[in-house]
C-alpha cells in the first residue's frame, strides 16, 4: 500500500482527499544549479509515484514549500521557474594541477 504524504506538513493523504499534485526537479552544474517546480492541474495517481513527485494537502502547503525552496520570491501560476543569478565558480583539481605543474616548469626553467 502507497501512503502519500504532504512533503511541507507531512499529514497523509485519505483516499476520498483532493490533494495538489506537482512534480520539482534540481540540476546542478559546475557553473550554475537550477530548481524548477511544476504544480499540475489535476491529482494523476500515475505521476503521483513518480520519483519527482512533491505532494500538497492544500495551497498553504504549496505556498510554504515553495518559499522554503526559493526564498521569499513566490511566482503565482502553474509553473515555478527561478535560476539563479549568481554563477558558481568551477575549478577541477585537474585544472590546478595542471597551473602547478605549469608554474613549477617556468620556475625550474
Amino acid at each position: 500500500m502507497i501512503r502519500f504524504v504532504c512533503d511541507s506538513c507531512e499529514r497523509v493523504k485519505s483516499p476520498n482527499e483532493i490533494w495538489l499534485l506537482g512534480l520539482a526537479a534540481e540540476a546542478v552544474a559546475p557553473t550554475a544549479a537550477r530548481r524548477e517546480v511544476t504544480i499540475l492541474p489535476t491529482w494523476d495517481r500515475e505521476r503521483a509515484v513518480h520519483s519527482l513527485a512533491v505532494h500538497f494537502c492544500s495551497e498553504k502547503c504549496k505556498d510554504r514549500y515553495v518559499t522554503r525552496l526559493f526564498g521569499a520570491e513566490v511566482v503565482e501560476g502553474e509553473t515555478v521557474r527561478i535560476v539563479p543569478r549568481t554563477r558558481i565558480k568551477a575549478t577541477s583539481t585537474r585544472t590546478t594541477t595542471r597551473r602547478r605543474a605549469r608554474t613549477r616548469r617556468k620556475r625550474a626553467a
